[in-house]
């Protein structure tokens, strides 16, 4: 877990173009590998992608099981720490995307959520 969130805070210095209620806004360019840090109770950082690009979605745990799901497209994926989950994706709509937690983790679960942005 250490060396994942190391790599997703090297991503965040590295592609930060924003900020939205104290969570980084990171834009990487199409085509390249993108990271998503889920710990209690946070998604961490909040991605920019650009519609019709291919992605590399990089998703781990720091502590617990967590749930990936993102609405309203049907993606959901378990998320357990010390696993590296890498989805290739393409946004296919512009607009913001909710991610929720849907496995229950604890007394913060109902306040994670995070958001993917697509232009």
């Amino acid at each position: 877990p250490q060396k994942f969130s190391d790599t997703v805070n090297e991503f965040v210095t590295k592609y930060q173009v924003g900020e939205e209620n104290g969570i980084p806004i990171v834009a990487a360019p199409a085509g390249s590998d993108v990271y998503i840090r889920a710990s209690t109770w946070q998604w961490y950082p909040i991605l920019q992608l650009e519609k019709g690009q291919e992605y590399r979605l990089h998703i781990s745990s720091m502590d617990l099981q967590h749930g990936f799901s993102l609405q309203p497209v049907n993606i959901n994926l378990q998320i357990i720490p010390g696993y590296d989950y890498v989805a290739t994706i393409t946004p296919t709509s512009t607009g913001d995307f909710t991610i929720v937690c849907n496995e229950y983790c604890f007394l913060g679960h109902h306040t994670m959520v995070g958001k993917i942005i697509v232009k």
